[in-house]
């Protein structure tokens, strides 16, 4: 899969059908009208118009795709300060990603309101949306040098529409505070997910006056820069597996050279080996090369979900076994093809914030301590013709917060793993860091988790969170065979 399909940041979702609107002291600068979400959930849209270019006067403008979900409580309940939900990606629109999982929040819409903003670039807010890399079938039919050739000319299709160098975090946080005034909010609550967390955590810094409490799920904390570390991340995710498996009976009985094979795969695949799959969304048949590289990544994207991390050892052992490679292609490509990244915003963001702070001796040493390819040659091939933003000088440096702060960490994500909610964590006194062991990339949707975030967001405050709940999530029982894992 192409570097462009490869940043699989979250696939978190919420919404619910909106009510009465509250807090009737407000007066909103912004109109706002029924509508009806993916999904089918009911909200208040609208739009506000902003300066792409706020350095310009008279320049071009954005409309920023706005929902508010409004609390669905009496009105003797309900609390003036919402929940802002911010995406992850970078790349993905708040309004198509979180109406598809409403009851993990239900809770918090009962007392609160919920808004959604599309980050510019995506979605209704200027979406990136690039014509010709919309077949389905691209990431894998195209060799690595072809994808950043569309990918180059899909830049040059967005230039028409946009100053790409105005599509930033900074850019993204200035948008949302502008919405926050026109919705004529006092304070508010933060929900960050993913890249959405680095998102948080500027905002954090740049108006921590406005902000009551903060939840960050799956931490991309100042240290990561994304698609150098990505090696050793998922490799980090990948041993842990390896080791669960080992100690679990029922994988260790049925896959108890797991490991081995996965390496002896990897060997095999130093001969390129051509293979046919259909396309699990469009069913069409795929035809190209199984490489190690291109292997390695289907593995790293299989780990960001702890039910597809059930599945690994088998579907790694299948192929081994059988040479059929069909099973373990299909889920990889599953998850790849469900994060509804629009591609021109994450370089916009990623070409700006990462690639200047990548060096190639560097992350050449990093890839060469795991089994996965490099992750940096063609994003930073990508990178060379486009536009890099002015960055604030201290979106990198570590934020000292006092603002009350829940971190939330699978223990084997592979793209952000518990290390760098723990950075973050050392300079936010009032914080605590839930670590559910066993679980990947994000944990809103899993076991008492969706019940702590609402207590924290209820009490602004993660003191009296009983989290023991957390250590004793299990993930996923392993797969033995294809009907599942043993009774």
């Amino acid at each position: 899969m192409k570097q462009y399909a490869t940043l699989l940041i979250l696939l978190l979702g919420l919404g619910l059908s909106a009510c009465t609107t509250n807090n009737d002291e407000r007066r909103p600068t912004i109109s706002l009208e029924s509508c009806r979400l993916p999904g089918g959930v009911t909200a208040q849209c609208g739009m506000l118009t902003v300066d792409e270019n706020r350095d310009l006067a008279g320049g071009r403008t954005i409309d920023l795709d706005i929902a508010v979900l409004p609390a669905t409580g009496s009105s003797s309940v309900i609390e003036a300060d919402p929940l802002f939900l911010l995406a992850g990606g970078p790349g993905q629109a708040a309004t198509e990603v979180y109406p598809n999982a409403a009851y993990l929040f239900e809770e918090i819409n009962r007392t609160r309101d919920i808004v959604l903003v599309d980050q510019r670039g995506t979605g209704e807010s200027n979406g990136f949306v690039c014509d010709n890399l919309t077949d389905e079938s691209l990431p894998d039919d195209l060799p690595d040098e072809a994808a950043v050739g569309l990918l180059d000319d899909c830049r040059k299709e967005l230039e028409q529409q946009a100053d790409l160098s105005q599509y930033t975090t900074d850019r993204f946080i200035e948008d949302l505070e502008a919405v926050r005034v026109a919705l004529d909010y006092d304070t508010i609550n933060l929900y960050g997910a993913s890249y959405g967390s680095r998102a948080a955590l500027a905002y954090m810094r740049r108006h921590p006056e406005v902000i009551r409490s903060v939840v960050l799920d799956a931490v991309a904390g100042p240290e990561l820069v994304l698609f150098r570390d990505m090696p050793r991340d998922g490799q980090r995710a990948l041993d842990l597996l390896f080791e669960r498996c080992a100690a679990d009976e029922a994988c260790h009985t049925a896959f108890p050279d797991v490991q081995a094979e996965y390496e002896a795969l990897l060997t095999q695949l130093e001969q390129p080996q051509p293979i046919t799959v259909a396309h699990p969304l469009t069913n069409e048949p795929l035809e190209f090369e199984m490489t190690r590289d291109r292997l390695s990544q289907y593995v790293f994207n299989i780990l960001y979900s702890p039910e597809f991390q059930s599945l690994l050892p088998l579907l790694i052992h299948h192929a081994h076994e059988t040479g059929d490679f069909a099973p373990l292609v299909v889920q990889a490509l599953a998850v790849g093809s469900s994060t509804g990244v629009y591609p021109g915003l994450l370089y916009a963001v990623a070409c700006s914030e990462d690639a200047p702070r990548i060096d190639l001796a560097e992350a050449e040493a990093i890839r060469a301590a795991t089994s996965f390819g490099s992750f940096t040659e063609n994003f930073l091939a990508i990178c060379a013709t486009w536009p890099r933003a002015e960055v604030a000088a201290d979106l990198r440096e570590p934020l000292r917060s006092d603002i009350p702060t829940l971190l939330l960490s699978g223990g084997t994500d592979p793209v952000t793993p518990p290390g760098y909610a723990e950075q973050v964590a050392q300079t936010l006194p009032n914080s605590r860091h839930l670590i559910a062991p066993g679980f990947g990339h994000g944990l809103i949707a899993y076991g008492c988790v969706p019940r702590l975030v609402s207590q924290f967001i209820n009490d602004g405050s993660a003191a009296a969170l009983d989290t023991s709940c957390v250590e004793n999530m299990e993930p996923p029982p392993f797969f033995v065979t294809f009907a599942g894992p043993e009774p």
